[in-house]
């Protein structure tokens, strides 16, 4: 029979194994206090990066929703980048509860969304803001305190602690202006035309074009006496992609629906366009703004005007005696261009019936209003001129009738006149309540003549339908110059 081990060598090699098991626990425990730290460091980064990408993606949304390619675009871009990150009651914070000061070095601006042309600093911005519609927030030129996470696990470290930060880049991918595209009449931005009555009725003109008049769009060329209207490429400016193709129906029909194209802007820019406007094959679409959905368009992309009322010729209430056409009627202008009998003269052409509805959209601005609240355009509009008769035979003719025909002409104009009105109708129950200034179609105005398949942008005039277009006319009343930022869709985070 085999002898057992003696007793003292069995209680040896049990103490052995304890000694070891009590080495291994140690070290165990070490190392999952060691993955305890590691997960609360990760953590705390974790943490502080999402707090920093989200004050950088805020202030860039904030910078970007300002920028409209002026020195006063910029200003207020940098304004809204510092009151967003300093409000003690709703801006951000680092470690949870600490508030953040702004640094203007931590903003930049550029024309392109990949920065392609460069980045400005917001010096050289206020400098240079033609073009600028681009803001990138980088939150490592702010206080250093902001992003830096010390470390548990330091020792693990070279530098004990983690910088941390967030770089967002915001802008507009797409602009609210229709890409349909007509000559601008004149290149003067701002012209007075001086009226029968003295300087009290000297008027604003801009691009050629009077507000209140209506015009026939397919009707207009400023360099000769045949029609001259353009399609514009919706996705892509001229030289970065522009192609024939993107006029294909099945590509430009959402837009001429929507009114939009996805570029971040075009007032200044060069576009891709091809004469002439197909104006039988997409008046349906841009009847969509007064209800009917006889096109392609689509009721959530394309809703209709919260105002579908027609204002035809024959049935203008507010004027006397009643236009004898939809827009001022045509006038060739000695053979050398294709213009209406508003923008003749002065004198005016004395026949108030030519002038097609007046003031449906826009009141007449008086030259003296503009001299004193400049350009670009006030946010509450220009001081218009009155609608009284003495006015409107000054501007239009000594026939012209009282404005206020019947005594029902609104307060303000009759697209804008309040519910329950006569010059408003809801579009149907199924399409309620619609969208507001859907029916004023936002057209670039094109520095003409144009040559091959690229134009320049001057400026964007806002044009109101007063009627439904169709095979042949669009028409529609000038209500101005749009600004930048009204055109602006919304903005977006690039990065």
């Amino acid at each position: 029979m085999k002898e057992s081990a003696p007793r003292f060598v069995r209680l040896g090699q049990r103490g052995r194994q304890r000694g070891a098991i009590a080495i291994m626990s140690a070290a165990l425990v070490l190392l999952i206090l060691g993955f305890f730290a590691l997960a609360i460091d990760l953590s705390r980064v974790y943490n502080r990066r999402a707090e920093l990408h989200t004050a950088a993606d805020a202030a860039a949304i904030a910078a970007a929703d300002k920028l409209n390619g002026t020195a006063a675009g910029v200003a207020a871009a940098l304004a809204a980048a510092r009151g967003l990150i300093e409000d003690g009651d709703n801006g951000p914070r680092y470690m949870y509860v600490n508030k953040m000061r702004w640094d203007d070095a931590a903003i930049a601006f550029s024309t392109s969304r990949d920065g392609a042309a460069g980045w400005r600093t917001s010096t050289q911005a206020s400098a240079a803001p033609a073009g600028l519609m681009v803001a990138k927030v980088d939150t490592s030129a702010l206080d250093d305190s902001y992003g830096l996470v010390q470390a548990f696990f330091a020792p693990l470290l070279s530098a004990g602690a983690i910088q941390v930060g967030h770089v967002a880049v915001a802008g507009r991918s797409r602009v609210n202006v229709t890409p349909f595209a007509v000559c601008a009449m004149s290149t003067d931005p701002h012209a007075k035309r001086t009226n029968t009555g003295g300087s009290t009725y000297d008027e604003l003109v801009e691009y050629g074009f009077r507000r209140g008049i209506s015009y026939n769009l397919m009707r207009l060329n400023p360099n000769g006496t045949s029609p001259l209207n353009f399609q514009v490429d919706p996705v892509a400016l001229a030289g970065n992609g522009s192609s024939s193709t993107h006029f294909n129906a099945w590509l430009y029909e959402p837009y001429i629906c929507s009114g939009t194209m996805t570029v971040p802007r075009v007032t200044g820019a060069s576009v891709g366009v091809q004469s002439p406007f197909p104006i039988g094959t997409y008046y349906t679409h841009l009847n969509s703004r007064f209800d009917p959905y006889t096109g392609s368009c689509d009721l959530n992309a394309a809703p209709p005007d919260t105002n579908v009322k027609q204002y035809p010729y024959a049935s203008i209430s507010w004027m006397s005696p009643k236009p004898a056409s939809q827009s001022a009627t045509s006038d060739t202008a000695g053979d050398t261009r294709l213009q209406t009998i508003a923008d003749a003269g002065p004198p005016n052409h004395p026949a108030i019936a030519n002038y097609g509805p007046l003031w449906s959209f826009a009141r007449a601005v008086p030259w003296s209003s503009y001299e004193q609240q400049g350009s670009p355009e006030p946010a509450g509009g220009y001081t218009t001129f009155s609608a009284n008769t003495t006015v409107w035979r000054a501007l239009y003719g000594t026939d012209a009738g009282a404005t206020t025909g019947t005594g029902s002409y609104p307060s303000a104009t009759p697209y804008l006149a309040t519910s329950g009105s006569t010059f408003v109708q809801t579009p149907g129950t199924s399409r309620s309540p619609g969208s507001k200034f859907r029916r004023v179609l936002n057209v670039p105005l094109l520095a003409c003549p144009v040559t091959g398949s690229a134009a320049t942008v001057l400026a964007v005039g806002k044009f109101f339908m007063t009627v439904p277009a169709d095979a042949t006319s669009i028409y529609a009343e000038f209500g101005g110059v749009a600004t930048e930022d009204a055109l602006g869709g919304r903005v977006e985070i690039f990065q």
